[in-house]
């Protein structure tokens, strides 16, 4: 089973705009008003594997830079994201290698962490990045770019997309788990052995339809799920796959690491009859 780290993210992301983040440490406006800046985030294991690798070990982080069209964003339109990853050295990735059936998974959630999704950008030869994304209500939303640069390490590069308008009240997070999850058309029974600050857990998912055991689970992008965990400040991310192990065919889990006390989200995406389905859950750590 693949053991986690969740990435620390600074506490000084800017939120106004459209900003960059993890990367060299600058900090500058460009006409198109997009700004970008150079956090160092450590203890990320996104893809499985060592759980010291990617930013482990002192690596610096990469840089996502954002132009959005249109811009600004309108909330409930389609916008053509246009992302590039730079290196800690500032150059510009070109090339990198497949993981889990992509070159990079884009996740998106607002703050409140009431919206999610998981996005494959397409990639040219030059390295630009485009997806398309409907962002649903006003607010400021994080993108999470996990890639590998080829001959490199795992890295995840962040930045911020603000859609104007009145924001709308995130709910409160609240630990529901250890218990039943209803969502998607399925149940999940999720537990998470070990919340402990500083200790290794373990987040289980029993999967089921109509009470009994899920038949017919799916492969998605590689894996038979896919993990995102987020703190509830947004700072502390993990993007992971499971290992192979000896569990009933209804039964995905995910050994986790959670660096500090606190309360964080997480989102299960499980491949059943032909249709992605997300498990969320809330969950204490001591």
């Amino acid at each position: 089973m693949n053991r986690l780290r969740l990435l620390a993210l600074p506490a000084a992301l800017a939120v106004a705009g459209l900003l960059a983040g993890c990367g060299t440490k600058h900090d500058g406006t460009k006409q198109d008003g997009t700004k970008h800046q150079g956090p160092e985030p450590t203890g990320h294991q996104g893809h499985g594997g060592d759980p010291h690798a990617g930013h482990g070990g002192g690596q610096k982080a990469a840089t996502l830079v954002v132009k959005t069209d249109p811009a600004p964003v309108a909330a409930g339109q389609p916008t053509t994201l246009k992302l590039m990853i730079h290196d800690a050295g500032g150059g510009m990735v070109k090339d990198f290698d497949v993981t889990h059936e992509a070159k990079v998974h884009l996740v998106v959630v607002r703050d409140g962490l009431d919206t999610f999704a998981h996005l494959h950008p397409a990639v040219d030869p030059a390295g630009n990045l485009t997806a398309t994304y409907t962002f649903p209500t006003p607010g400021t939303y994080r993108l999470y770019a996990d890639h590998q640069p080829t001959g490199g390490k795992a890295n995840t590069a962040v930045a911020e997309v603000t859609v104007a308008g009145q924001l709308p009240p995130a709910p409160t997070l609240a630990p529901n788990v250890p218990a039943a999850v209803e969502a998607d058309g399925l149940t999940a029974r999720v537990t998470v052995g070990n919340a402990k600050a500083g200790g290794e857990g373990v987040v289980r998912f029993e999967l089921l339809d109509a009470g009994q055991p899920l038949a017919g689970l799916q492969p998605y992008m590689g894996a038979m799920g896919h993990l995102v965990v987020l703190s509830g400040d947004g700072k502390e991310y993990v993007h992971a796959h499971p290992a192979d192990g000896k569990t009933a065919a209804n039964v995905v889990a995910f050994a986790a690491h959670f660096p500090r006390a606190g309360v964080y989200k997480g989102w299960g995406q499980f491949r059943w009859k032909d249709t992605v389905r997300v498990v969320p859950f809330v969950v204490k750590a001591d």
